[in-house]
């Protein structure tokens, strides 16, 4: 498997979790204000950060790699979000579900996980099936498919940008030939969104950390 691309990784480590209500500070990180030596950052990010108002924001990490940032919502289309990070590195987000991760090492280049989305998004619980798609070392695609459990794990209370959110925290347990890992999703009440989550993105990095911005303009 391809190791994490530097920039990713510097870029990473630039984009330091900041306060969700200082929209400057957010554009000042994207563009690598606090590492001078950080490799050139790629143009979709410096449109992007150079818009006004600024577009919706994530906050992003990788706990087992200590990494956090933020991501920049660069394209919509039919319910298909593409957040961007300053170098050029991108995941997918369709209703809150994470369905590729690009340029971060782990080749996670898409997913059908329709099932998974019907449960977890309706408070649904039982057995699924999801299938994702990987590009390997030799550029070609590898399709491996899980049998998933999704469980309700109850009430739970998530501060947006400092107001209580109260949510449904519900987690999806999946099991593959090779691999297994676990998805947690906290849903929202008043509008049935996901608005944080803990999802896998393949061997490498494991786990990302995925939590909306509110958006304060």
């Amino acid at each position: 498997m391809k190791a994490l691309r530097r920039p990713a990784l510097l870029a990473l480590m630039a984009l330091l979790l900041i306060s969700c209500g200082d929209v400057q500070e957010d554009v000042d990180l994207l563009k690598g204000a606090l590492f001078p030596s950080a490799p050139r950052f790629h143009p979709r990010a410096e449109a992007l950060a150079a818009r006004r108002p600024i577009p919706p924001r994530l906050e992003v990490g990788f706990p087992s790699r200590d990494l956090a940032g933020v991501m920049l919502l660069e394209t919509e289309r039919a319910g298909v979000q593409t957040w961007l990070t300053a170098d050029g590195a991108t995941i997918t987000l369709e209703q809150g579900m994470l369905t590729s991760a690009i340029g971060f090492g782990g080749g996670l280049s898409g997913s059908d996980l329709h099932q998974s989305a019907a449960l977890i998004l309706n408070g649904g619980k039982g057995q699924v099936e999801r299938f994702h798609s990987f590009l390997n070392g030799d550029d070609e695609i590898e399709l491996h498919a899980y049998k998933c459990r999704i469980s309700a794990l109850g009430p739970e209370t998530v501060v947006l940008g400092g107001t209580p959110v109260a949510t449904q925290k519900r987690q999806e347990d999946c099991y593959g030939v090779a691999q297994q890992f676990t998805n947690i999703y906290w849903v929202q009440d008043s509008t049935g969104q996901i608005v944080q989550s803990s999802q896998w993105t393949g061997d490498f990095l494991g786990n990302m950390f995925i939590k909306a911005v509110p958006d304060d303009r």
